[in-house]
Order: structure tokens, then sequence, then C-alpha cells
């Protein structure tokens, strides 16, 4: 899940390069499926992945919904979304290059918003929170999934990453908190958009 942001985290892409990202200890120790079940999707769904990378959240996401629009920064994830849509028969997803903090993405368009492990990549988090709250609808949801404020073996540097309470006070200015998951490698944080 590469991006352009503030500590530029990059993978080199190699032969292995997708196996790394969706490889089994990652898939053991953070199951998208079961990322994508408990945000609680319908048929009707449009969601918008940012920071999409490969699409490791996106293509499970895509099974469940509507429409689902990939976000990414970096030419190179939007060219392999492409490529494995196609190779999948994927239809009903969208790949944007565009910032996770200013996306194409009309505004009230959206049911739900997935921030996995971007958060603490991105310069500047309000903004990541009120792009998220301009394309959502109504009573829109946003989950933030990322990784715990500890050593979990892989991942950003301890000292880079978000802690799950600091995440939940953030977002309480446009969000509530509506469910919560932790295990000692991730956590997701569910909210709700607060009613104008």
């Amino acid at each position: 899940m590469t991006r352009k942001m503030r500590h530029g985290h990059r993978f080199e892409l190699s032969e292995d390069f997708i196996e790394r990202l969706e490889g089994g200890k990652r898939r053991e120790a953070i199951p998208p499926e079961a990322v994508v079940r408990r945000m609680h999707l319908s048929r009707e769904d449009t969601v918008a992945d940012l920071g999409a990378g490969i699409g490791y959240f996106t293509f499970p996401i895509a099974r469940h919904v509507h429409d689902v629009v990939a976000i990414d920064i970096e030419p190179k994830m939007i060219e392999i979304l492409n490529r494995r849509s196609d190779e999948k028969q994927v239809t009903n997803l969208r790949a944007i290059r565009a910032e996770v903090t200013s996306t194409p993405i009309e505004s009230g368009s959206v049911d739900h918003v997935l921030a996995a492990f971007v958060y603490h990549e991105v310069p500047s988090r309000v903004a990541l929170l009120h792009e998220a709250c301009r394309i959502l609808k109504e009573d829109g949801r946003l989950t933030i999934v990322d990784f715990q404020k500890t050593e979990t073996g892989f991942g950003p540097p301890v000292e880079e990453r978000i802690a799950p309470g600091a995440v939940k006070r953030e977002a309480a200015k446009v969000f509530s908190l509506v469910d919560s998951f932790e295990t000692d490698i991730y956590y997701q944080l569910m909210f709700k958009k607060h009613s104008n």
C-alpha cells in the first residue's frame, strides 16, 4: 500500500511485490474478509477505499457492494489495481489516482469510507477526516484500520504509529464512534458521520 506521504514508505516493485503485500503472514495477522465483514456493508453501498494500494481490502469489498472507488497517489498502484481488476473480472471497481486528502469524489456520494493503514502516514490527519466527511452521505460511515502503537514484527516504526485513543479523539469533531475491534497487531474503528 504505497503512498507518497510524510514518511515516504515505498516498496520496491520486485517480482514478489504482490506476494509480500498479500502474503500468508500478513493475511493471517490482518484477514481482509474479517475486516470487511465488520464494516457491515450492503449490496447498495458505494465505498471509497482511501490509499487502496494493490487492493488488499478493495477486492474483498467489491464482492459485497454496488460500487467501490479505489484511491491511491501512486501511478503503479493504479496500474496494478486495473490489471488485477481485469484478471479477476471485477466490474464494479474504479481506480483513481489522487491524494487521499483531496479526492475527485463528489460530495455526499459515498456510503462508507475505508482508510486502512494510511492514518499514520498522511501529512494532515485532520484533512483526511474532513475529506472523508465531505464525500460521505448523511449518516455515512468511516472505518479506520491501523497498526497498534506497539512492536508487531512488521509495519512502520512504533514512533510513527497512532494509538487508537488518539484516533478516536481526533475523529470526534466530525464523527461518532459506533464500534471498535482490536488485536495485538491492529485496530479497527468504525465511525458514523455527525448529522448536520
